[in-house]
C-alpha cells in the first residue's frame, strides 16, 4: 500500500509540474504572439517604405535619362 501511495504523490507532483511548464508555453506563445510579431511587422513595413522610395528614384532617374536622349 505504501507503493501505491508513493507512485500516486509521485504521478500528482509530475501532473501539477507538467502543467506549470505547459502554463509557461502558453505564456511564451502569447508573448510572441503580441509583441515580437507586432515589432517584426513594423520592421517588414519599414523596409517595404525604404524599397519603394528606392525603386520610384530609381525610375525617375531611368525616365530623365530617357527624356534627356528623346530630347537630343
Amino acid at each position: 500500500m505504501d507503493d501505491s501511495n508513493s507512485i500516486s504523490q509521485q504521478n500528482k507532483e509530475a501532473i501539477i509540474e507538467l502543467k506549470g511548464e505547459l502554463k509557461l508555453v502558453h505564456q511564451k506563445i502569447d508573448t510572441i504572439e503580441n509583441n515580437h510579431l507586432a515589432h517584426i511587422q513594423k520592421d517588414i513595413d519599414r523596409i517595404s517604405k525604404v524599397l519603394y522610395t528606392i525603386g520610384f528614384m530609381i525610375l525617375g532617374q531611368i525616365l530623365y535619362t530617357i527624356t534627356k536622349i528623346l530630347t537630343g
